[in-house]
């Protein structure tokens, strides 16, 4: 169940609704077997850049129940979330119906079933989702068991791992520009930003502006990609002098970015509260492991905001190589510096301090290695 309903923070950090209204009313009609205790239920509509606004509540009486909440005026392309009082559950629905309706036992409800295409299509998507990121997982436990070994069955893992994660990516993409809901559609996007590359996006991002042209929020995010794409960004950083920090370790000791020079080092923006980043590690730690004798070496700089889960993260993951952080989350002083949007992000620096590439996730990181570091 807790991997079918996707948490609130990460519908709000990732999709996008439009304005575009009907002039119906939404109703949500659910049918409740086996509710375990007397509590309310709450109809939400999720916002982008908002808090959730409360619709409707109802009380629920007794082990089997049929409720209803209403919704205000229809939106299709909104998100609604109808939660519970008294239990973690609940349930992301696209606005497509009317009246949407929700069957579901209380002893399973993961298995739970509506007449809204869209938000059949959601659930699907996480589903299919949280497969992926399950065999990723496993895969990275493996990894990590092995500790600093590097033996054939460990490359094999890790040749393994690559191929899932840019397997993940595919899969949201191809997802994303194939639902026929566009809400559906940009979260796939949303979740998969961090799996894929740029020009991997950029071609469905523009086929879903076609394939739903009335609606002004998908084309201004379409837009905005392709501003961001086309304005120098972050790859204005390549070639030029590696902008300079200096930071606390773990230990307090300060440690400067200038104090690598003479060395090819990688700088790894990364945190722990970030699962694309630790997702991301296992590949981190296969290139130090393969590199690390050829003038290579990596500083992680963090985003954390607690010394113990930054601390216990770099110890779980197994990266072996310098650490620092001010723990300021995104207030940290080298987002500014290095133009950071999102984590995880690298930055390749050449033994004369000067940026030589940025971005290098999944194979793309060892096969820039190879080829600097003959």
């Amino acid at each position: 169940m807790k991997k079918i309903i996707m948490p609130l923070l990460a519908a709000l950090m990732f999709a996008f609704f439009s304005c575009k209204q009907t002039s119906n009313n939404l109703t949500v009609s659910i049918h409740v077997t086996n509710n375990p205790q007397t509590q309310y239920a709450y109809l939400d509509l999720v916002e982008l850049d908002a808090n959730p606004i409360t619709m409707d509540s109802i009380k629920i009486n007794g082990a089997d129940a049929n409720i209803h909440l209403k919704g205000g005026i229809m939106n299709p392309e909104a998100l609604y979330r109808v939660r519970f009082e008294k239990d973690q559950y609940f349930f992301i629905l696209i606005g497509d119906q009317s009246e949407l309706k929700i069957d579901f036992d209380w002893k399973n409800p993961g298995n739970y079933s509506t007449n809204s295409g869209g938000s059949n299509s959601f659930k699907n998507l996480l589903t299919g989702f949280n497969n992926h990121l399950q065999e990723m997982d496993d895969l990275k436990n493996q990894i990590q068991m092995k500790g600093e070994i590097m033996d054939s069955s460990r490359v094999l893992m890790e040749q393994e791992f690559r191929k899932k994660t840019t397997a993940t990516g595919v899969y949201l993409l191809t997802y994303a520009d194939t639902t026929k809901a566009a809400a559906v559609a940009i979260y796939a996007l949303g979740i998969s930003k961090n799996l894929v590359t740029a020009e991997q996006l950029l071609p469905v991002i523009k086929n879903i502006s076609k394939r739903f042209p009335d609606l002004q929020k998908i084309k201004k995010i379409a837009d905005a990609f392709q501003k961001q794409t086309d304005t120098p960004g972050v790859g204005d950083l390549i070639g030029k002098q590696a902008p300079d920090f200096s930071l606390a370790s773990p230990e307090g000791k300060m440690i400067s970015m200038s104090s690598f020079k003479g060395k090819y080092v990688l700088v790894d923006f990364w945190a722990s509260w970030c699962k694309p980043c630790r997702m991301e590690n296992p590949n981190v730690v296969a290139a130090f492991q393969q590199f690390k004798d050829k003038n290579f070496t990596i500083l992680g700089v963090s985003l954390d905001k607690t010394k113990e889960e930054w601390v216990k993260a770099i110890s779980d993951d197994q990266l072996t190589w310098s650490h620092v952080s001010d723990l300021k989350f995104w207030d940290s002083q080298v987002v500014p510096l290095y133009g950071i949007e999102g984590i995880p992000f690298n930055v390749l620096v050449d033994p004369s301090g000067k940026i030589i590439a940025t971005e290098l996730r999944g194979p793309a990181l060892s096969q820039k290695l190879a080829e600097v570091l003959q």
